[in-house]
């Protein structure tokens, strides 16, 4: 069950892209549809605050993810801006890469031989992708911008499937998305865009898809999955948002895709199945307690 909330997750992520490309055109800033994004979540799971006051610590520790992730957030979609669609989404997939390396110097993961492999693959596949950076004309601060979000994705992998203490899952994506909104609320009312609320059925359409579609579902999915299934495997299964984000904007949006392109996607995939080795004995242990509080709790 685990693996089917992750694959559903990578498919619900993998919308993010297409749907925020939709609303720029309708002229949304990438302020606003962050909001929006992180917004309409944070509506469903805002009963889940009032238990803060039991776990304030574990609280105020998933909030402070949740900020770092929409500062991610927000990096990727302006990098929409400055750097080719296909070139921002490969980026942010090689969310693995910084997986493995915060795992290690955070969290207490090995580095082994697999991971070693698997980060190499990601060097190749980002280094294929420069003449696409060539041809946007980015600058070097703005191709530094698309990796923010990567970072801070594995930020959350690496917490979420590994916490200090347990939480129930609507509570920990309601810390998560209070800490998204502490970034980004101030941040929209200090540019004050032209357009914040939609003034038609497509754009009210649009909002609603980004924000149930490809951030609460998903996001739900995501918590769930990862608990059930570990770091380890929720990493790897992850890795296939990629192609569902490119194949939506190549089919929806008719971006195109270079043959360099489609091969450093393919590396990126083959990097995330070779880098999953089964999590310890220990770790598994400690994963099925935390997934059998989780059920019991809810």
């Amino acid at each position: 069950m685990g693996t089917v909330m992750m694959i559903g997750a990578a498919i619900g992520f993998g919308l993010n892209p297409l749907l925020s490309q939709l609303l720029f055109q309708q002229g949304f800033s990438p302020e606003v549809v962050a909001l929006f994004r992180f917004g309409i979540p944070m509506l469903f799971v805002l009963p889940y605050l009032g238990a803060m006051k039991h776990n304030r610590s574990e609280y105020l520790r998933s909030m402070a993810v949740g900020a770092c992730s929409g500062v991610g957030m927000l990096a990727f979609l302006e990098s929409l801006h400055w750097v080719s669609p296909t070139s921002v989404i490969m980026i942010y997939y090689t969310y693995p890469l910084f997986a493995m390396l915060l795992g290690w110097l955070c969290f207490g993961q090995a580095i082994t031989r697999n991971r070693m492999i698997a980060a190499g693959i990601i060097g190749l596949a980002v280094s294929l992708m420069q003449g696409s950076f060539g041809a946007s004309n980015a600058s070097v601060g703005q191709v530094l911008l698309c990796f923010v979000a990567p970072a801070s994705y594995a930020l959350v992998i690496n917490y979420f499937s590994r916490p200090v203490r347990p939480l129930k899952v609507g509570e920990r994506m309601s810390a998560a998305m209070a800490g998204h909104m502490i970034v980004i609320v101030p941040l929209v009312g200090m540019i004050q865009p032209t357009i914040v609320l939609p003034v038609n059925a497509e754009q009210s359409w649009l909002i609603l898809g980004l924000g149930v579609f490809s951030a609460a579902i998903p996001q739900y999915l995501f918590v769930r999955g990862s608990l059930l299934i570990g770091g380890e495997k929720a990493t790897m299964i992850s890795t296939f948002e990629i192609v569902f984000a490119l194949l939506f904007s190549v089919m929806l949006l008719g971006q195109s895709i270079s043959y360099l392109e489609l091969v450093a996607c393919s590396l990126i995939v083959i990097a995330g199945l070779i880098r999953f080795e089964p999590e310890p004995l220990t770790e598994n242990i400690n994963l099925s307690l935390s997934t059998e509080n989780l059920r019991q709790g809810n």
